[in-house]
Parts: C-alpha cells; sequence; structure tokens
C-alpha cells in the first residue's frame, strides 16, 4: 500500500537520513581538524614573530638610547666649546672616539656648523667614508628639534643611518652632531631567530635586512603593500606580517612563513577521507538495526491511521511501552480533542453568521433610510439638484454597508463613506455642520468597516433632539507612540449616571451601547485599544485609541 501510494518506507529514510548526518558529521570533524591545526600553526608562528620582532625593537630601543646619551655627553662636554673655537680639534677627537667606542657595531660622528661647514669627521673603520655629504646637508636643514633618523647611502651602496641632533643653546642652533650607523653591523648584531625583518624609512628605502627577497635590488626600496594585510599569500607561502614605526621617521616590517597551505590540504583531505569511511561504514550497521528494531511499531501507525482516515476506526491500536505507545496515547487524546473542536466550531460558526447578519441590520436605523427617502421625495419638486446629490452619496453609503467582501477597510475609504453619511444628514437638517480630518499617512490604515457610524449616529440623535444648529466633528491623529480617533458634537453630552457606569458598561461588553459597539469592534482587531469620554468647550465626545505599533496597512 506505501508502495502504491508514493511513501518512502520508515526504515529507508531513517537509513538516508543517518547517513546524511554522519557525511555530515564527518566532514564537520575534517573541518574542524583543518581550522584547529590552521590556528594552532598561526599561533606557534605568530608567537615566533612577536618574539622577533620585539627583540629587534629592544635592540633598536637600546641602540636609540645610547646614541641619546653619546649625543648628551658630547654637548655637555666639548661640542658646544669646540663650536665656539673654545675646544681644540684634538681634545674633540678624543670625546668622540670614547663615546662612540661603547657602541656594539661600526660608526662614525660629523660635527657641522649652522651653515653646513663640516668641522670634525671620523671614519669608519674599513670604510673610506662617505665621499658626498650634500644629502646630509639637506637634511639637517629640516632637523630643529629633537633627534632624528634618516637613510642614506655611499658611493659603493653601503646603507647607513643618521642619526641627527640639533645642538641648541639659550633657544639658538649652534650646530649638529650626525652619527652614522653601519646597516650591515646592525644587521649582524640583531638576533632575530626564524624571524625576517625590514627596516626602511617613511620613504620605503632599506637600511637593514635579513633577507632582501622582497626588496628592490636596483633601488633598495621596499614594497609597504606586501605587508600591509596580517596575512598574506606571496610566492605560492602564506606569510605573517606586522608592521611597527621605530622612533619618528622609520617602519619596521617583520614577517614570517607559515607551513605551505599544500602540505595542510593533503593531511587533511587524507584524514577527512579515513573519518568518513569509518563513520559511513559504521552507520550503515547501526541504522539497519535500529530500522529493524522500529519499523514494526511505524507500521501498526501508519496502518491504524489509515483506518482512521477512512472512518473504520476511531483510535490507534499501539500499545507498546516506548516512544511509539506515547504517541499513540497522544494521537488518540488529539483525535478526542478535534471531534469536540469540530462540533464546537460547527456551533460557533453558526453563531457567527447569525451576529454578521444583526451586526449588519443595526449599522444604520431604519429610520435614517425612511427619513432620506422622504426628504428625496420633498426635494424632488423643490430642488432637484440637491435631491440627486442625496440619491447618489445615500446609493454610496447603502452600497458599502451591504457589501461583505471584508470586514477590515482602509480609513481613506471608510471617511468617504462616512462623509457621504454626514453629507445626506446635512441636506436633511440644513444647520447641521460637520468636519472631517485625518492624516494623508493613514491613507491605508485598516479599521474595522464603519466602526465610528455608531458615535456619529449618536451625536445626530441625541443631540438634534435640543438644538438644530448641531456640529459634529470627526477627527483622525497620531503621533510616535498613538492613534487616535475622535468624535465629538456640541449637543447636550453625557449624563452623570452614564459617565458614572461608563466603565462598568466597557467591562460588561454592553454593545447595545454604540459607543461601546464601536469601541468592542476596534479593540478585536487592536487589542491595546483604550477608550474614554472627552471634553473640549461646548464640544462632548469619545476618544478611541491604540498603540501605533500594532497598526496594520494595506
Amino acid at each position: 500500500m506505501n508502495e502504491k501510494e508514493g511513501i518512502v518506507p520508515f526504515k529507508v529514510k531513517l537509513r538516508k537520513e543517518m547517513l546524511r548526518g554522519f557525511q555530515k558529521t564527518a566532514i564537520f570533524i575534517g573541518l574542524s581538524y583543518f581550522v584547529v591545526l590552521i590556528f594552532f600553526l598561526l599561533l606557534v608562528q605568530f608567537r615566533q614573530l612577536t618574539e622577533g620582532r620585539n627583540t629587534i625593537i629592544a635592540y633598536f630601543d637600546k641602540i636609540d638610547l645610547e646614541t641619546d646619551h653619546i649625543f648628551e655627553n658630547l654637548q655637555e662636554h666639548g661640542a658646544l666649546e669646540f663650536l665656539d673655537g673654545t675646544l681644540e680639534e684634538r681634545e674633540m677627537f678624543r670625546q668622540v672616539y670614547q663615546e662612540t667606542g661603547s657602541l656594539p657595531f661600526r660608526s662614525a660622528l660629523s660635527i657641522y656648523q649652522p651653515d653646513g661647514t663640516l668641522l670634525l669627521s671620523t671614519r669608519l673603520p674599513n670604510r673610506d667614508g662617505l665621499s658626498d655629504d650634500s644629502y646630509v646637508k639637506i637634511a639637517m636643514k629640516n632637523i630643529t628639534g629633537q633627534a632624528e633618523y634618516r637613510i642614506t647611502k655611499d658611493y659603493q651602496g653601503n646603507r647607513y643611518l643618521l642619526k641627527i641632533k640639533p645642538l641648541v643653546n639659550h633657544q639658538k642652533t649652534m650646530g649638529y652632531l650626525v652619527l652614522y650607523i653601519d646597516g650591515s653591523d646592525f644587521e649582524a648584531s640583531v638576533q632575530a631567530d626564524s624571524t625576517q625583518y625590514i627596516i626602511a624609512d617613511s620613504y620605503e628605502n632599506l637600511f637593514s635586512s635579513n633577507s632582501v627577497k622582497y626588496v628592490n635590488q636596483e633601488l633598495k626600496k621596499v614594497d609597504e603593500q606586501l605587508f600591509s594585510d596580517l596575512l598574506s599569500l606571496r610566492d605560492g607561502k602564506l606569510y605573517l606580517n606586522n608592521q611597527y614605526q621605530l622612533g619618528n621617521q622609520l617602519n619596521l616590517y617583520s614577517y614570517i612563513s607559515v607551513v605551505p597551505i599544500s602540505y595542510l590540504m593533503v593531511v587533511t583531505c587524507l584524514f577527512v577521507i579515513f573519518i568518513m569511511f569509518i563513520l559511513i561504514s559504521l552507520s550503515g550497521q547501526l541504522s539497519r538495526r535500529i530500522a529493524i528494531h522500529s519499523s514494526d511499531s511505524i507500521d501498526v501507525l501508519v496502518s491504524d491511521l489509515e483506518m482512521i482516515m477512512s472512518g473504520y476506526k476511531s483510535d490507534l491500536g499501539v500499545n507498546t511501552d516506548d516512544e511509539f505507545g506515547y504517541l499513540a496515547k497522544k494521537i488518540n487524546g488529539m483525535i478526542d480533542t478535534l471531534q469536540r473542536l469540530f462540533f464546537q466550531t460547527l456551533k460557533s460558526e453558526k453563531e457567527k453568521v447569525t451576529f454578521q447578519r444583526k451586526l449588519l441590520e443595526a449599522q444604520f436605523h431604519p429610520h435614517f433610510l425612511y427619513n432620506s427617502l422622504e426628504s428625496i421625495k420633498i426635494l424632488m419638486h423643490i430642488n432637484p439638484q440637491k435631491a440627486e446629490q442625496m440619491i447618489l452619496s445615500l446609493n454610496r453609503v447603502l452600497r458599502y454597508s451591504i457589501a461583505s467582501e471584508r470586514e477590515n477597510v482602509q480609513l481613506e475609504r471608510d471617511m468617504d463613506i462616512i462623509d457621504d453619511y454626514l453629507t445626506v444628514n446635512q441636506i436633511r437638517f440644513d444647520l447641521l455642520d460637520f468636519q472631517i480630518q485625518f492624516p494623508q499617512e493613514l491613507d491605508q490604515l485598516l479599521v474595522p468597516k464603519l466602526f465610528l457610524l455608531p458615535l456619529i449616529e449618536n451625536s445626530l440623535k441625541y443631540g438634534m433632539e435640543i438644538r438644530h444648529d448641531l456640529k459634529v466633528r470627526v477627527d483622525v491623529s497620531c503621533d510616535e507612540q498613538m492613534i487616535s480617533f475622535l468624535v465629538m458634537d456640541n449637543g447636550p453630552g453625557f449624563s452623570a449616571e452614564f459617565q458614572e457606569r461608563f466603565a462598568d458598561y466597557v467591562k460588561e461588553g454592553r454593545t447595545e451601547h454604540g459607543l461601546v459597539n464601536s469601541y468592542s469592534r476596534l479593540s478585536m482587531m487592536y487589542p491595546s485599544s483604550k477608550i474614554r469620554l472627552c471634553q473640549d468647550g461646548e464640544m462632548h465626545g469619545v476618544e478611541l485609541r491604540f498603540e501605533r505599533r500594532q497598526a496594520c496597512y494595506e
């Protein structure tokens, strides 16, 4: 029977679901392994990169501090005297060699006058020195405060880091100290282990590096874009990158190679295939055992449900002590509940039809239609144009009121019919004046059909009893929190007794009162609806309001 109806047997479906579940589990385990492995490798490599970078930074900071002390000592003991001619050149050389001798690399120091004249210069060991100091003279002009770094090279292409310090006395620049740091010696002194580094200035000029792989050999320039991302793929390898600013003119680019991706992919794929093979084999055996164990109860459930649907049984016959027996008991209870609900629904539907019929009949007072027809009969002889207008308005009102295609309508459409209704009454009563206002943003707001009409009928009924110059105002407004409907007139207002008992009328749902009827219909659509009696001068009326967040639009 199942095969004829196209039903997939439970045991087959269960086996497929379990196989898919184990396959997903295998893939998840493989991917998790891959992610964890990658994360672990990156964490280890990042630690190595950080340690190597910190070693370079610490070494540079140490050199920066030592050279600052050299500049301070020379400025305090001899440099200013040498510049003003009170200290001999021989003594100045002695002090310079004494101070720079403590540095762990080859270096040279020069002293310049403010106009760029070279007064003293030591030579680098085993070097011929810088044959052209024009770059130094240009750089000195742009340095006015603290010591700054610059990168240059000699005619042999050797790279040097210049540290230039203005000698200031009483806010006047007396000269400049220029220290030359050999790039090769600096590189040999750095112990960065597996971390590769490049030190360059803001113009990407190279000073020192333990790998020139990513340096332009002709221009000795560094491509900063290669190290802008934390992770980058270069030459088929994955690199961890870091960029750090040394001082105020130098940048340290450090990077380290991660394990090749191809190795990771091969190992991970083999691991995933192995896990999938194990899990799929186990899942096949397990799914068969579970399917055999549970299929009997499923077959009984399916068979009994088919008989219940055909009307031959009224309950399920599964009485096992497992989940299937529990499920059968719950289904039997649900069947009993559905039967009770079915009969209750039939009863409710009958009551609903009766209520809707009475509601439509009660939407307009029969006297309104009778009096309107009488007015048309009279106007046909004395004012045919008004009679025609009244017929058209009355026609729209009647058509709208008896149309049953929907209960909730757009506010704009409902207000148009209320306008026609009041227009008909205005033709009947010459002194009647009415005003309808509502914001354009609420045109498409859904409201119960003609729910304000009972309030307007009350205004006309009780207001016309004491005065003919009745004014009726229908005002719809809104703010960020609430939407309000206000119907007011200058009639006699509400009696003291009615005001005292008004809360009880609303609570009891006394729909014979028109205003409670309007409130009940609105609150069924918008549960946050509130109603209150209000007064503004000689105007009395009712306000209905609800929370704007509940508003429905078409």
